[in-house]
């Protein structure tokens, strides 16, 4: 594919990042470009209705656009939109959220509530994921080039928390030249709210204890609370530092630990503010028997437990079960169960000892399509959904919607200011005349 499209008019933006245009009937996409553009693109995959193109060059550019802050903007993948200004981010982001949501299931815009952007656009990341390659004999660190395996080096990325940017350098110095390093695929780096930073280092081969050596001193002098895992799989080997790393949800505030290898939100002061939504939706829903599906360390479970009779968390990821039961103690909370499960199965299990009046569910990017056909014969009277996937959201939700359930609302979030990811919650109601 060589046709090279002289000027494409960029109109809009979609999910996933890209800039749109048309070009003889067809929709391009074109990724790193702005609403207003005028640009030259490199058609690289055609098909009947669509093309996606590579960006030659901004032939005018949009008075929307800003300077990236990051020198590797537009090779690194891990952003899609530091050309545009936050607040043209997060309008588009309010909008794809919207028409996305109206267009797919019919819900009427008003049910819609508007975007909650982030009051800190930069250095709001407490966790990433920093993929390590040996290039000669350079260590190179950071995120993938966009569609690749290329590891697109960064010496300080500004949507990571600073303390992580340092801890990231710690890493850099100590393994650059280090004889195991090419042995080294991934940085696993997360930090608390207090500050404290916890590192989990991925490596290929069978010398842990060599790389447990060579590290101990340096990153216990830097305070930050090292793990290697051996493979892809392997069980996790503690270096030095404290296990758990403790953030803070609810009002008065719970604090919740997590282990290595766990899940915690990335945006910590956006992850209070869902929190927050979550609790008063189940305020308003009149809930007391709550079922939370796909729990974690009980980060949505313990913050509402306080508000209903009884909480059942259900969570596939043993360890993190066992945090949520900790968790449960550390904050004096007795009404909150958790069970070592499948989301898939579970509710229609744990349903025949007792109903729920609100299913709560926090999926992965793939969505809950099994869950929601259980959803389907159960028919709590409120079902509860926090997304991290607008499409997969709208595509659980139009079976709910057409088989008895209302949209009371559904609200999006900004957890990841200069991307063009969005979670939302949802709040479902079933029609009195449904069953």
């Amino acid at each position: 594919m060589n046709l090279i499209i002289d000027d494409l008019h960029i109109e809009s933006l979609v999910y996933g990042g890209n800039g749109l245009g048309y070009h003889d009937g067809k929709v391009i996409f074109v990724p790193q470009t702005a609403p207003g553009d005028r640009v030259s693109c490199r058609v690289i995959k055609s098909k009947k209705r669509f093309a996606e193109a590579r960006l030659e060059k901004v032939l005018q550019p949009s008075e929307k656009r800003c300077p990236p802050a990051c020198p590797v903007f537009g090779q690194c993948g891990g952003c899609q939109w530091q050309h545009l200004p936050y607040e043209v981010q997060s309008a588009w982001k309010d909008k794809i959220f919207s028409d996305l949501l109206h267009r797919q299931t019919g819900v009427a815009r008003e049910r819609i509530r508007p975007l909650v952007a982030a009051s800190e656009p930069w250095n709001y990341r407490s966790r990433a994921q920093l993929k390590l390659q040996v290039t000669g004999q350079q260590l190179v660190m950071g995120f993938y080039r966009r569609g690749s395996h290329v590891v697109v080096d960064h010496q300080q990325c500004p949507i990571l928390h600073p303390s992580l940017n340092q801890a990231a350098r710690v890493f850099r110095e100590a393994l650059n030249g280090f004889r195991h390093s090419r042995r080294m695929i991934q940085l696993d780096l997360g930090m608390g709210d207090d500050g404290q930073v916890r590192a989990v280092l991925h490596y290929l081969g069978t010398d842990g204890a060599a790389i447990a050596d060579f590290l101990r001193p340096r990153v216990s002098a830097a305070g930050i609370a090292l793990y290697l895992q051996g493979g892809r799989t392997g069980q996790l080997q503690p270096v030095c530092g404290e296990e758990d790393l403790c953030i803070h949800v609810g009002q008065p505030p719970l604090t919740l630990a997590y282990g290595p290898g766990g899940f915690a939100q990335v945006n910590l002061e956006q992850n209070r503010a869902m929190t927050e939504a979550v609790v008063n939706a189940v305020q308003q829903s009149g809930a007391k028997r709550v079922l939370d599906l796909y729990c974690g360390m009980g980060n949505l479970s313990l913050a509402i437990a306080r508000f209903v009779d009884q909480v059942t968390g259900v969570e596939d990821f043993a360890p993190a079960i066992t945090k949520a039961q900790a968790n449960a103690q550390r904050n004096g909370i007795d009404n909150a169960v958790f069970h070592h499960h499948s989301a898939e199965g579970a509710a229609s299990q744990l349903s025949r000892d007792s109903g729920f009046d609100l299913i709560m569910l926090d999926p992965p990017r793939s969505g809950a399509s099994g869950v929601v056909k259980e959803l389907q014969v159960l028919r709590p009277r409120h079902i509860l959904y926090v997304s991290c996937e607008p499409p997969t959201l709208t595509r659980d939700l139009k079976p709910l919607l057409e088989d008895g359930y209302s949209l009371e609302w559904s609200q999006p979030f900004d957890f990841f200011p200069q991307t063009h990811h969005i979670e939302s919650v949802s709040l479902l109601r079933r029609n009195e005349d449904g069953g």
